[in-house]
């Protein structure tokens, strides 16, 4: 019986880290993992997305039994301003830098989201003003993580070392 997805691994563990982040160790007592409506997000919250996969596998390379992958992960993080400022198009922007941080410590710490993948990097990130014109979460910033496995060719759920 197959098992489990490379892919679905690393979205899954990136999911339960995210949501495990707690004040303390991180700025924020994290809320909701990929849940869109606003309405039903606790702040800050984090929407796991996949970008297309590449293999990095060489016809006459090292990797002629195994898959050689990387795809990149993007993180998008929703902060929440308690109260209203005059200029919240830029005040909110201390609240995603803490947010940042928060990831870059986690996926730091967790450097192989427990064995999921051979190792998780930070590619860089943005903000991005939202359309609608919302006081309190006037932006939102999106990071990409890099994230790189090997996976047996005939098995591509086991590990290839």
């Amino acid at each position: 019986m197959p098992g489990t997805p490379f892919l679905t691994l690393i979205e899954e563990k990136m999911y339960e880290l995210i949501a495990g982040m707690s004040i303390g160790d991180y700025h924020f007592d994290w809320g909701t993992v990929n849940q869109e409506d606003y309405a039903k997000a606790v702040f800050p919250s984090a929407l796991i997305y996949y970008e297309p996969e590449e293999s990095l596998d060489e016809p006459d390379g090292a990797w002629g039994q195994a898959y050689f992958n990387q795809v990149i992960f993007r993180v998008e993080v929703v902060a929440k301003l308690e109260e209203e400022y005059e200029n919240p198009v830029f005040e909110i922007n201390k609240e995603l830098n803490k947010a940042l941080d928060d990831l870059k410590k986690l996926f730091g710490k967790n450097w192989s989201l427990d064995g999921a993948t051979d190792t998780i990097m930070y590619v860089g990130s943005e903000r991005k003003e939202e359309a609608l014109g919302d006081i309190f979460i006037p932006k939102r910033l999106i990071t990409r993580w890099l994230c790189r496995y090997e996976q047996d060719r005939t098995s591509p759920d086991i590990a290839s070392c």
